[in-house]
């Protein structure tokens, strides 16, 4: 009954994208806003280490902004290759951005408590749960739905599953480590998203008019 229904209801795609283009871009902007001018009224000397002190800060957002703009660019992707959509993926795109929209929140704990334990479990949790829901909403638009433009082949689409599969392996580690070492938790959410700038053969083939 929920495999029916999760099946119907088929539409294009570029509403669904443009939706999700609008979330992503606010939540973008709700990472900057928690960099603030520092006050010093003591002076230059004053105002360079309040900048100094600003760094952790400013480090948090180049990462958080990093991991969404990743997924946006997957997201272009991703949806660049489907044919059309169901309700399923309208569901499944939804649990997506329910969790990278709240990216924002465990950036800013790491931002203001650098290194300590509950701010590098609750952004590498943050970042487990949108990369376990994006490659969840991969699987099911590309392999189980059967979504995929014509063009594009199943063995491909295959590949670029296993590759989505290795950013939540990342995290589930960099969470877990967050209680013993919060430091590898740090280096796995800095690393992960380098990984996945570089393209793949699925971004090529979803890039070729139909």
């Amino acid at each position: 009954m929920i495999r029916h229904i999760f099946r119907s209801g088929q539409a294009e795609a570029d509403r669904v994208e443009a939706f999700s283009d609008g979330v992503l871009a606010i939540v973008i902007t709700l990472l900057v806003l928690e960099i603030t001018p520092p006050s010093a009224p003591g002076g230059e000397a004053e105002l360079w280490r309040a900048l100094a002190r600003l760094l952790p800060v400013i480090g948090a957002w180049v990462v958080s902004f990093l991991f969404v703009l990743v997924f946006w660019v997957s997201h272009h992707y991703l949806f660049a290759s489907l044919a059309k959509v169901d309700r399923g993926v309208l569901w499944l795109n939804g649990l997506f951005l329910l969790f990278i929209s709240f990216t924002p929140f465990p950036m800013a704990l790491q931002a203001r408590y650098p290194g300590t334990v509950p701010a590098a479990f609750l952004l590498s949790l943050a970042m487990l749960l949108t990369a376990s829901s994006f490659a969840l909403l991969r699987w099911y638009a590309s392999i189980d739905a059967g979504l995929l433009r014509p063009g594009i082949a199943t063995r491909v689409a295959r590949e670029a599953m296993r590759r989505s599969l290795l950013a939540p392996s990342l995290y589930l580690i960099g969470t877990l480590a967050a209680f013993v070492l919060p430091w590898v938790s740090l280096v796995i959410q800095v690393i992960v998203p380098l990984i996945f700038i570089l393209p793949h053969r699925v971004d090529s083939e979803a890039g070729r008019e139909p």
